[in-house]
């Protein structure tokens, strides 16, 4: 690994109690427990990049996806072949009744007998059960593993967290708290509403948006062992209720099945309102290889109703029906920032629909993961309202 210190490239033997032998200072990560990739100047250069040289403030679980070493995932698979018991409770009588008729048959009939064997014993190998596996999304390291580490090894020898890196499970200090009261200073112009807890506190430490605001925000859910998709979404509609009539709502979301059907039961709800999904896209997500996968098993929608209320196509509404999502807060940090803003700029300057039209086009597909900040996202569709049956690729 690379020194923070002096910048050698040192070997293990190198590396002795945490410090550096060439010039003696410590360093917090070592790749060699911590895994791989967990080394200082790494976790730097992810800072760096999560927080545009520093413009921005992050929270420690978008550096956790940010600095990830790897994404493994595995689809889920049926079982398959014939367990062992039962091909050899076959395959052997039917080889013993084959010898048997080879020894007293003659000619032909016994010399095909005899080649039947091998045959028989070849095939009952060949059927050797596989069992199903369900399908499967990790983050190395873990996510628990990444903060232990970060509030541990490297808060100890730093003195805290990375410069720009909150956490979102403690407390806002008083940056944000000013950050986010400017925000809301005026009237408001925009609604966002955001069931991502991490990215709303992302927006908060930035001010983000620039414009007056309101922020909702959807309580946090765990998805292990699955989530309640529906709950979440009843829970924005009731939240969006208790807001003025006529203002634009900008709606973010994971690329997953609540966010698929959020932005269309929000126009169902409201006709009148000019409702911006921006939202991450599965299908573009699913595409990009460097977009994180996760899983839990089950969803709360069906396949069927993805496709009628949420327009996606049949492949895209079956992984989202099985409980595969990708998360908003692992977009990078400024991409997700411009993403955003584009999407309240769009919201609040263009007109609001007719009422007796809920299928508005205010639905610009915003959240990607372009080549390169400033560039314009690829990939962006128009999300149809709910009385549209055609397909939404995005």
């Amino acid at each position: 690994m690379i020194c923070p210190g002096c910048e050698a490239r040192i070997t293990r033997k190198e590396r002795v109690g945490g410090r550096c032998v060439r010039c003696g200072r410590r360093y917090a990560l070592d790749p060699w427990s911590d895994g791989p990739g967990m080394h200082d100047v790494r976790i730097r250069r992810c800072v760096e990049r999560a927080t545009g040289n520093a413009r921005l403030r992050i929270t420690l679980t978008q550096l956790w996806y940010a600095s990830r070493s790897s994404n493994p995932f595995s689809e889920a698979s049926v079982p398959r072949g014939v367990r062992a018991w039962v091909r050899w409770a076959v395959a052997l009588p039917l080889s013993a009744a084959l010898v048997a008729g080879a020894v007293v048959a003659r000619g032909a009939l016994g010399t095909v007998a005899a080649w039947l064997v091998p045959v028989v014993l070849v095939l009952a190998a060949a059927l050797r059960h596989r069992p199903g596996r369900q399908a499967f999304a990790l983050v190395q390291p873990s996510e628990n593993a990444f903060r232990a580490l970060m509030h541990g090894a490297w808060a100890t020898t730093y003195g805290g967290l990375p410069g720009g890196v909150v956490d979102e499970r403690r407390a806002a200090g008083t940056t944000a708290a000013r950050r986010a009261a400017e925000g809301r200073s005026g009237p408001p112009e925009v609604v966002i509403l955001c069931t991502e807890p991490v990215v709303a506190r992302f927006l908060r430490e930035n001010g983000l948006p620039k414009r007056p605001h309101t922020l909702l925000v959807t309580k946090a859910t765990d998805r292990i062992g699955g989530t309640d998709g529906p709950g979440r979404v009843r829970e924005a509609l009731e939240l969006l209720a208790g807001q003025r009539a006529g203002l634009p709502v900008v709606v973010l979301h994971d690329a997953d099945a609540s966010g698929a059907v959020l932005a269309p039961a929000l126009r169902a709800a409201h006709p009148g309102r000019a409702v911006v999904d921006a939202g991450l896209r599965p299908g573009t997500a699913a595409r990009n290889p460097r977009a994180v996968r996760r899983y839990s098993a089950g969803s709360g929608y069906d396949a069927e109703l993805l496709r009628t209320v949420a327009g996606l196509p049949e492949h895209e509404a079956a992984r989202l029906a099985e409980g595969w999502w990708w998360p908003a807060a692992a977009v990078p940090p400024p991409v997700l920032a411009e993403a955003v803003t584009k999407a309240v700029e769009h919201a609040v300057t263009a007109p609001a629909p007719r009422p007796d039209r809920p299928g508005s086009p205010l639905s610009e597909g915003f959240l990607t993961w372009p080549e390169a900040v400033g560039q314009p996202p690829r990939g962006a569709s128009r999300t149809p309202g709910p009385h549209h049956q055609h397909d939404r690729s995005t």
